[in-house]
């Protein structure tokens, strides 16, 4: 699973930011289809790079935080609205956004997903005669 912050970063930007890929994290459908969504909304920065647990609690701290989901093939996007940290239970307020990012997110891409969204660049056409030669086989 891939983590995602939305906040307002310490230059005062809304941000939707992921740590880059490495070793330990991991490249992935889903991570790089919600990048790409939300580059294209072109509603707040979108960036790949290292948050620590101190940028968390400090942008918590100052009320800059606002969302922090997580994103994987199997739970699609999942809210996250609290952190084990150190013993200590952190309330983060996903669940308190009027418009959460994260649910606006899951439905882009579950619309694409399943057809809503007709002749996205992601989306190939199945002709009938193809599916039922490989039925056939």
């Amino acid at each position: 699973m891939n983590i995602f912050i939305q906040w307002v970063n310490e230059e005062g930007e809304l941000e939707l930011v992921t740590p880059p890929l490495s070793g330990v994290i991991l490249p992935g459908v889903t991570r790089s289809s919600l990048l790409e969504i939300a580059k294209s909304w072109k509603e707040f920065k979108v960036s790949e790079r290292n948050v620590t647990m101190a940028d968390v609690t400090k942008a918590l701290q100052e009320g800059r935080l606002k969302e922090f989901f997580g994103a994987g093939t199997a739970c699609v996007v999942s809210p996250v609205n609290q952190i084990l940290y150190k013993g200590e239970r952190i309330h983060i307020p996903t669940m308190e956004q009027e418009k959460p990012l994260f649910n606006r997110l899951m439905i882009a891409l579950t619309d694409i997903q399943y057809g809503k969204v007709k002749n996205h660049s992601w989306q190939w056409p199945i002709i009938e005669s193809q599916l039922q030669a490989r039925a056939s086989v």
